[in-house]
């Protein structure tokens, strides 16, 4: 829960974040504290000047969650799902139990409840695993008729891919756009095992004299670093899109032509084969259960046979994407080098999702490059001298920064630092839709802003400031 506080003139405020209180410290108390210590800890952010004043502060308010009590590297991620009719009224119980149960767990993560099902993308200190197995099996499966997905570990961990527990309740799993009178999601596809998928996709062609339709039901930037050899790839950036794309896909083909799809876990294809078999007619949609997930873990343990998925499977926790194999698809937005990893730009008011290699993105502090986004956080961390390090929030000239634990670039042992100013936004229209390429221009583009304004482009550090 986010809860806002404004403060009026030239007031400024300081909070003490524990799960219980708020302090509100005025100006000239906050100046007497600042002259005797500049120290940030985590549970008294520090207000870094008093020449600097905020229009606003966000607290964030987590469900209570025994987390401290475990090692941030031993948590696994992983992913279980289920259409399955739940009443409406039951829908705030059922939220709340998993909340406290999945809390004293340490378990963190996103977890959608709605009359559809239930869609958990979550990570678990390996030392719960089997407790939160014996939960799953022994709570959960009964209340889903025997029937929910099995735990659907992931390929790749590192730190906590997600910093806290969150269980909402929502109309659908997953927006379609339809009207839900109009398909049965009781019309389950087939769900392949990752080797019936990868023995029927391999034998398709020589079986029927045609290739397979073989159709990818991800986003854009998702199938943009990894995809299955020869899969339609539809321009989407909503699954509304992907279904839109679907439909148009396979509106002329024969009903008994089989279709297969995936996606990274397997909801979205368990929700599209409903629609494609009980609103089009089609006789048979194929999905690979558990999805790229299940497919990567798979084909890892195939010594005889090459995968059929190439580059990375993006996910959307803080790992940004699980390496199937080392093909680089995609190009870096900043040098324009193949580059497979995902980052957001630290500037929260721009926070536009990139491909960014390793290299530009200590160059260019983790930013869009832009020289509205540098500049502000290369003041920033002119100003704290921490480097990326810093123990907890800060405001620096209203603006809010602060540590995201484990949320972003899974690959850095650091925390990374977001900047941001609340009401301030970048000089583009920004949504969680925008694409690089149209703020940025093609990859490379973006370092031409710094030749025009008569600036040379950073010094590459000789170490990485994400490492």
């Amino acid at each position: 829960m986010f809860r806002r506080l404004f403060s009026q003139q030239s007031t400024l405020l300081r909070k003490t974040i524990t799960s219980k209180t708020l302090t509100i410290i005025p100006k000239t108390l906050a100046q007497s504290v600042l002259q005797h210590s500049m120290q940030v800890t985590s549970e008294n952010p520090t207000i870094l000047s008093s020449a600097f004043s905020t229009t606003s502060i966000l607290e964030r308010n987590f469900p209570v969650s025994k987390i401290e009590n475990y090692d941030s590297s031993t948590y696994k991620t992983l992913a279980f799902y289920k259409f399955y009719p739940l009443k409406k009224p039951e829908l705030e119980a059922l939220k709340e139990k998993l909340l406290t149960d999945f809390g004293e767990l340490g378990i963190v993560g996103r977890i959608y409840i709605s009359t559809e099902g239930i869609n958990a993308q979550i990570a678990c200190p390996e030392e719960c695993l089997s407790k939160l197995q014996a939960y799953h099996d022994e709570y959960l499966k009964p209340m889903f008729d025997g029937n929910l997905m099995d735990l659907n570990i992931g390929t790749e961990h590192g730190k906590r891919s997600f910093r806290a527990l969150h269980v909402r309740i929502r109309k659908q799993l997953i927006a379609d756009g339809l009207d839900p009178n109009t398909y049965d999601l009781n019309n389950v596809p087939s769900h392949l095992s990752p080797a019936e998928w990868h023995e029927k996709l391999t034998t398709y062609e020589e079986r029927h004299g045609k290739k397979p339709v073989l159709i990818d039901m991800r986003n854009h930037y998702e199938s943009n670093i990894g995809f299955f050899d020869g899969a339609i790839c539809p321009d989407a950036d909503t699954y509304k899109d992907s279904i839109t794309a679907m439909n148009e896909i396979c509106d002329n083909l024969p009903r008994d032509q089989e279709i297969f799809m995936y996606c990274t876990g397997g909801i979205r294809c368990t929700k599209a084969g409903a629609i494609l078999q009980s609103a089009s007619g089609f006789d048979t949609v194929h999905l690979v259960e558990g999805g790229i997930t299940a497919y990567g873990r798979w084909i890892s343990e195939q010594k005889d046979k090459g995968s059929l998925f190439r580059g990375k499977n993006f996910t959307f926790d803080a790992r940004m994407g699980e390496k199937i194999t080392d093909e680089l698809l995609g190009k870096c937005q900043l040098c324009g080098q193949p580059c497979n990893r995902y980052q957001n730009c630290a500037h929260a008011s721009c926070n536009i999702l990139m491909l960014c290699c390793p290299s530009c993105a200590s160059q260019f502090l983790n930013t869009c490059a832009r020289l509205q986004c540098y500049d502000t956080v290369h003041e920033f961390m002119n100003f704290t001298k921490e480097h990326y390090h810093p123990a907890g929030p800060v405001l620096v000239d209203g603006v809010r920064a602060f540590t995201k634990q484990g949320e972003k670039n899974m690959d850095a042992s650091s925390h990374r630092v977001v900047i941001g100013k609340k009401g301030v936004s970048c000089d583009h229209e920004h949504t969680r839709r925008t694409r690089a390429i149209e703020v940025l221009g093609e990859p490379g583009n973006v370092l031409k802003e710094w030749a025009k304004a008569g600036r040379e482009l950073p010094v590459r550090p000789t170490t990485d400031i994400n490492a």
